[in-house]
C-alpha cells in the first residue's frame, strides 16, 4: 500500500512540474495553461485517490489511528499539509499531533463529509496558524455507514512556492487559480492567496470572470495594473479556474516606496485595537443576551469573532475563573478549563473593567494578549466576562503591506518589559530582550532596549553581526508608543544597516 501511494504521487509530480513549465523564450499558448491545469487538478485529485485508498483498508475501516498514521506520513512527505483522521464526534488525530483535543465538526464541509460526500479543494484559513490550505477529505464506510474520515488540508503557500519555481514565468506573466467564488486559491504572489477577487479585483477582471466562470476555457482582456491579456482553463475534477496573464506594453512604474512613517502607522494600528474594543464592546451592551442560556451566550460569541478578524477565539469566563464558553467549536474540548490565575482573570476580578493583558503563549502555541470585559447579571452584579485572544501578528501584517515598508527597513513592536509582541522574524515573536540567550550578546541593543523602554519615544543605534557573516553592522532605529488600556507598546522602526 504504501510504495502504490508513493509511486502515484511521484508520477503526478514528475508530469506536473515537468510537463507544464513554460521557459521564459517561450509564447504562452491556450494549450499551456490546459496543461497546466490539468496537471494542476491531478495533483489533488491523486491526494484525494490516496486518501479513498486508505479509506479501504482493515485499519481504516476498524478506525485504528496508529494503524492508519503511517499512510498518511507517506502522503505528507510528498504534498506539504496537516494529514489527519476524524471521527463522527468532530474530534480528529494528525500525523503531527497524533490526538489534537480540537474539534471540526462546525467547519461547513463536516456534515457532507459525514454524509459520504468527498470533499474537493475546500478553502481553509486557519486564525490560530496563519496557513491557508485547501482541503480534500474522503468518508471511510463500514456497512453503508460513515464511521470516520480522512483529511488533507494541503499548504497552499508551500504548493505556490513549488508552481513559481517550475512554471518560471517571464517577468511580464502572472498567474492565479481561482475558485468559484472567486477567492485566489493559489497566486504567483503569495499574499493573494485566498483574497476573493471578485470583491477586490478591478471592474474589468470582475466583468472578464463572470465570462469566464461560464466556460471551461477561453481567453479574456482586462486591466488591473495595466492592460493584460490573459488564457485561462477550468480544471477537471475542482471548481477552480487556472489564469495565466500576460502583461500588454510596458509593465506601470509603481511609485517609489517611501519611508515608512510612524506617525501614520502607530495611530492605524491603534485605530484596529479601538475598532476591535468598541465593536465588542457594542455587542455586549447591545444584544440583551441572557447570561444563563447557554445559546444565547454562544451567538454573541460567534457574533464577535464574525466582526473581528484578528480574533481568533471568543471565550465566556465565570467569575470562578472557569472558561465555560468558547467559540469556534474547534476549540471546546478546552472548555471548563480553569484558567483563574491567569493575569488578565484576576484583574478582572479585582477591578471589574476591561483589561488589555500582556503577552503570553496561546495553547496553540503562538503570541497572544488577551482583551476582556466584565458582564453583570440583571443585579447589576459582576457575574462572568467576555475573553478575547488577539494576535497582534494579524493586526500588524495588513498595516505593513499597507504602509510598503522597503526591503531595507524592518518593524517591530516590545512591551515595557522586553517582550517581543512583533517581529517581522518570526523566530523572535515572545522573547524577552532583556533575558533570552540570543540577545546576550549584543551589549548594544540591551542598552537601546532599556532606552526604549524607558521612554514613549526616540531613536538610537546599536551594532549586530550580519546575518551568517562575522561582520559588525549598524542599525539605526526610532520608536513611538501605542498606548492601549493600561498597556504601552513600543513600536520600533529599524533603517537600512550600515557598516560601521
Amino acid at each position: 500500500m504504501k510504495r502504490i501511494i508513493s509511486l502515484l504521487l511521484v508520477f503526478i509530480f514528475t508530469l506536473f512540474f515537468s510537463g507544464c513549465a513554460v521557459k521564459n523564450d517561450v509564447l504562452l499558448t491556450k494549450s499551456t495553461v490546459n496543461v497546466s491545469a490539468h496537471y494542476l487538478d491531478q495533483v489533488f485529485m491523486n491526494t484525494l485517490s490516496s486518501l479513498e485508498l486508505i479509506a479501504k483498508t482493515p485499519e481504516a475501516k476498524s478506525v485504528d489511528w496508529e494503524g492508519v498514521k503511517s499512510y498518511l506520513e507517506e502522503l505528507k512527505n510528498e504534498l506539504p499539509g496537516v494529514y489527519f483522521l476524524v471521527l463522527p464526534d468532530g474530534n480528529y488525530y494528525s500525523v503531527s499531533k497524533d490526538f489534537t483535543n480540537l474539534n471540526l465538526s462546525s467547519r461547513e464541509y463536516f456534515e457532507p463529509l459525514f454524509a459520504g460526500e468527498a470533499i474537493l479543494g475546500h478553502p481553509i484559513y486557519s486564525r490560530s496558524t496563519s496557513k491557508r490550505s485547501a482541503l480534500m477529505a474522503a468518508p471511510i464506510i463500514l456497512d453503508g455507514e460513515v464511521v470516520a474520515a480522512f483529511g488533507a488540508s494541503v499548504f497552499l503557500d508551500e504548493l505556490h512556492l513549488k508552481i513559481n519555481k517550475y512554471l518560471s514565468l517571464p517577468e511580464n506573466y502572472q498567474w492565479l487559480v481561482l475558485d468559484a467564488d472567486g477567492y485566489s486559491m493559489l497566486n504567483n504572489e503569495s499574499d493573494y492567496i485566498l483574497m476573493n477577487f471578485m470583491e477586490f479585483g478591478s471592474e474589468s477582471f470582475k466583468n472578464a470572470m463572470t465570462l469566464a466562470f461560464e466556460n471551461k476555457s477561453g481567453v479574456m482582456k482586462y486591466e488591473m495594473d495595466g492592460k493584460k491579456t490573459a488564457y485561462y482553463s477550468k480544471l477537471t475534477h475542482l471548481d477552480w479556474w487556472l489564469i495565466i496573464a500576460k502583461q500588454e506594453g510596458k509593465i506601470p512604474e509603481h511609485k517609489e516606496k517611501m519611508i515608512l512613517s510612524l506617525d501614520r502607522f502607530v495611530p492605524e494600528l491603534k485605530e484596529s485595537l479601538n475598532k476591535i474594543d468598541a465593536s465588542t464592546a457594542k455587542c455586549i451592551n447591545e444584544t440583551n443576551t441572557d447570561w444563563t442560556s447557554e445559546e444565547e451566550i454562544r451567538d454573541l460569541l460567534k457574533n464577535i469573532l464574525d466582526k473581528n478578524q484578528g480574533i481568533f477565539e471568543a471565550t465566556f469566563i465565570t467569575l470562578e475563573g472557569i472558561l465555560r464558553y468558547i467559540e469556534p467549536a474547534d476549540y471546546k474540548n478546552f472548555e471548563n478549563s480553569d484558567i483563574s490565575m491567569q493575569e488578565h482573570v484576576i484583574a478582572l476580578r479585582k477591578d471589574p473593567k476591561p483589561v488589555f493583558s500582556t503577552g503570553f503563549e496561546a495553547v496553540e502555541g503562538f503570541l497572544a494578549v488577551d482583551l476582556a470585559y466584565p458582564v453583570y447579571d440583571k443585579d447589576n452584579k459582576l457575574l462572568a466576562s467576555i475573553s478575547l485572544p488577539i494576535r497582534p501578528e494579524l493586526l500588524v501584517k495588513p498595516l505593513l503591506k499597507k504602509s510598503m515598508i522597503p526591503d531595507d527597513y524592518e518593524l517591530w513592536i516590545m512591551q515595557t518589559d522586553g517582550m517581543i509582541i512583533f517581529d517581522q522574524d518570526q523566530d523572535e515573536i515572545g522573547k524577552i530582550l532583556f533575558s533570552d540567550p540570543m540577545y546576550a550578546k549584543y551589549e548594544s541593543l540591551l542598552a537601546l532596549g532599556k532606552k526604549i523602554s524607558a521612554n514613549t519615544q526616540g531613536e538610537g543605534s546599536y551594532v549586530y553581526l550580519a546575518t551568517d557573516t562575522d561582520e559588525k553592522m549598524v542599525k539605526n532605529v526610532m520608536w513611538q508608543t501605542l498606548k492601549f488600556y493600561e498597556c504601552e507598546w513600543r513600536v520600533v522602526l529599524g533603517y537600512k544597516p550600515y557598516k560601521k
